[in-house]
């Protein structure tokens, strides 16, 4: 069992500062919020390909655009902040617990994208990167561990069963709470320790 004092956590001003940077990004380019981000790294790090798919070419790839607006200076202060979070959320898969989103279980807020939204978003992101390694043999108890964060991310809203729980506040909010555990199974069964 991890301790989890020992896992390697970004301090609160690092957290913000990275939050800053992100969201500053996003207002100027519609690029990944620091939840997309965080959901993008924890689904790169869950899925079949783990911490040999997570290079920081590909986190930048995916979560920005061709040219960023960071300073040179930004850019390095996001790269080591990034790489940082990346071994906290690695440590904490590793710890078997429950995973921590770094927002609060639910899709009812009061802004136009709810933070749950946008992190669920960006773990969806790292799923379609390398759909077929994720289904690969055991379609059918991947999709139903995926099920409650792909629910969340509003990318399949289109879906019936989608909009008969958006329908049902109470029944959103449970689907939304079984993420940490759903994460945690995804990965036992990518990473053979289940």
């Amino acid at each position: 069992m991890t301790d989890l004092n020992s896992i390697p956590a970004l301090t609160e001003e690092e957290l913000e500062r990275l939050g800053t940077l992100l969201e500053d990004e996003a207002e100027r380019n519609d690029s990944f919020d620091f939840f997309a981000v965080h959901g993008f790294i924890t689904g790169l790090l869950t899925g079949p390909s783990g911490a040999s798919g997570t290079d920081q070419q590909t986190l930048w790839d995916c979560a920005f655009e061709a040219q960023p607006g960071f300073s040179k200076a930004e850019r390095q202060e996001v790269d080591t902040l990034m790489s940082q979070l990346s071994k906290e959320i690695q440590a904490w898969l590793d710890s078997g617990q429950d995973f921590p989103v770094p927002t609060d279980l639910t899709l009812i807020d009061d802004e136009n994208e709810p933070p749950l939204e946008s992190w669920a978003m960006g773990f969806m992101s790292a799923v379609l990167l390398n759909e077929e390694a994720w289904y690969a043999d055991r379609e059918e108890i991947v999709a139903q561990h995926l099920f409650p964060i792909m629910y969340a991310s509003g990318l399949f809203m289109d879906e019936p069963e989608m909009a008969d729980i958006d329908e049902d506040a109470d029944l959103s909010d449970r689907m939304c709470a079984n993420i940490p555990a759903a994460i945690v199974e995804l990965y036992l069964m990518m990473h053979g320790a289940a």
